[in-house]
This record gives C-alpha cells, structure tokens and sequence, in this order.
C-alpha cells in the first residue's frame, strides 16, 4: 500500500527535509509506502499524503496535536496505531505550528 504521493506533497516533503535533514544524524527514506524519517534505527516521522505522522511523542503532545490541529491516530492496514499522530498537512506553510512536535520527537528518538 502507497501512503505517499510525491506530485501532491513534493513541496512540503522540500520544505520539512530543510528543517530536519539539519538535525545530527537524520536520514530519510522509503519505507512501508512512506517518507520516513530516522535517527540511527528509530524513525520518528512519516510523510503521507495529507499529513505527517510524528511517532515519538508523550500523551501530553498526542493530545495537543489532537486537539489543537485536528491530529488522529495513524491507521496501517485497517488498524489504528495509538502512540503515532497524524496531522493534517496541505502546503509547506502548515508545517510551522507542527515542527516542535517534530523535534521532540526527534529528541525523543536521540534518548532512546
């Protein structure tokens, strides 16, 4: 299954890499349909179509992505992953308010 679409999220997939790609030891590739973004062995970002699905993240921050910016669990092959938020992502703009959540879970990947 593809989650990922690059004509319709190639600029926001530009615009999160010239954030992330800047962070000690970050690398992304291809995995499970996705762009996925990885520390070492521990991935702690997806891109999809539509949304970025932050992996690493304590309930307080699920929560506020939930509420704040409409986040929802990540659903894989009908089944939803509780701990993974994806949130909404149309254009390189909406990117701003979510890149915290982003980094703490980079951080979050760095500690483990």
């Amino acid at each position: 299954m593809k989650f990922y679409d690059e004509k319709e999220m190639g600029k926001v997939r530009e615009a999160l890499e010239r954030t992330v790609l800047r962070w000690r030891g970050v690398t992304t590739r291809e995995m499970m349909g996705c762009i996925c973004y990885f520390y070492g062995s521990k991935f702690f970002a997806l891109l999809i179509t539509d949304a970025v699905v932050i992996t690493k993240l304590p309930e307080e921050g699920r929560t506020r992505l939930t509420q704040e910016f409409g986040g929802k669990p990540f659903t894989m092959g009908g089944k939803a992953v509780k701990t993974w938020v994806s949130v909404p992502v149309k254009r390189p703009g909406d990117l701003t308010a979510i890149v915290p959540f982003v980094k703490t879970s980079y951080e979050t990947a760095v500690k483990a």
